[in-house]
């Protein structure tokens, strides 16, 4: 159960979770077959692919700051690693003089993918990339990196792809590369000689400085239909913690308060500083999303299925209440039934 950020008004957070997971899909699917134009000299790629890229910084509260990087893969939507804003109560993009602020984190379903997208509070146009399919890479192909390395902004550095290593049959392969990436470059944009995405950024090996990695972005044109399909199983899991659904599968409000309203949290716990931390991080998750209260004090935020039946196991192990505060963007809390 991983507690997770900023108060959003329901009806924006819910339109902007739907329109910005399709217009994902349609921006991605949309450049896949487009053919490749010739190659950009580092100069021209950097002047190209740079104004996509932004630091990405998470605030954990008791002044813990992460530094990372991002894409801008629509104009209101950038990629990023999930562990560079995992636990942050508040999230901003810089670039330069400027700071966004970024309204909702959506997750693939598989935390293995470490993808996460970052969605713009208020509606903006940024400069954009495009993402290159994945069966456009090759082995000892050049490549640019672009991040943030140490919280210099915008780095760019070259290299090959060194490998592609699927780490399963019929997966889509990770990237392995010389292009050399340091601390602060996790969620940078990892790209091809006409300009294109083809990976985001994850890590690079304490084993040397040309031996890192990124993720397929291609897995970026398939988070909207992952996540979809992970809602069908999502509200199956909801009735095992008492959670009342309505016809169109939104869950039942309790009354008992605004999605907001921190002030209505029940209070659990020594400090109740740290379930409203906790809650911040949790109204900064897209949907799905569950605040989740067990009767041995513990509280956090469930993203996924597979999170959500990690949370059931362990209060079926400890022999505990589990109870669901807020579900997506609504508070169920007293009017569910908690299971046990």
């Amino acid at each position: 159960m991983t507690p997770t950020t900023t108060p959003t008004p329901p009806r924006r957070m819910h339109g902007g979770w739907r329109g910005a997971m399709f217009a994902l899909f349609f921006a991605a699917a949309a450049v896949a077959h487009r053919p490749a134009q010739a190659a950009l000299d580092p100069e021209a790629l950097y002047q190209h692919a740079s104004p996509a890229v932004w630091t990405v910084k998470g605030d954990r509260g008791d002044n813990q700051v992460t530094v990372g990087s991002a894409v801008a893969v629509t104009p209101t939507a950038l990629a990023t690693a999930c562990h560079v804003v995992d636990g942050a109560a508040a999230v901003t993009v810089m670039q330069g003089q400027t700071t966004i602020k970024i309204g909702s984190i959506l997750r693939d379903p598989d935390a293995t993918r470490d993808l996460c997208v970052l969605m713009t509070e208020t509606p903006l146009q940024l400069h954009a990339v495009e993402i290159a399919p994945a069966d456009s890479l090759r082995v000892g192909q050049r490549v640019f990196a672009i991040g943030s390395p140490h919280g210099l902004e915008r780095t760019l550095s070259e290299g090959l792809i060194s490998a592609l290593r699927p780490r399963a049959p019929g997966q889509l392969p990770i990237v392995q590369t010389s292009a050399p990436v340091s601390s602060g470059s996790s969620g940078g944009g990892l790209f091809d000689t006409d300009g294109r995405l083809i990976g985001v950024t994850d890590r690079v090996s304490p084993g040397g400085s040309n031996l890192g990695f990124a993720y397929p972005a291609q897995w970026v044109m398939e988070l909207p239909q992952r996540v979809m399909a992970e809602r069908e199983t999502w509200r199956e899991l909801l009735k095992t913690v008492g959670v009342v659904l309505q016809s169109n599968g939104e869950p039942v409000p309790s009354g008992h308060a605004d999605i907001a309203d921190e002030a209505a949290l029940p209070v659990v716990g020594a400090d109740p500083r740290q379930i409203r931390v906790a809650y911040r991080q949790f109204l900064l998750q897209a949907r799905p999303r569950a605040f989740l209260i067990t009767s041995d004090s513990r509280f956090g935020t469930a993203t996924s299925s597979a999170a959500l039946t990690e949370h059931l196991k362990g209060c079926t192990q400890r022999k505990v209440v589990c109870a669901a505060y807020a579900v997506d963007n609504t508070v169920v809390w007293g009017k569910q039934q908690a299971a046990r």
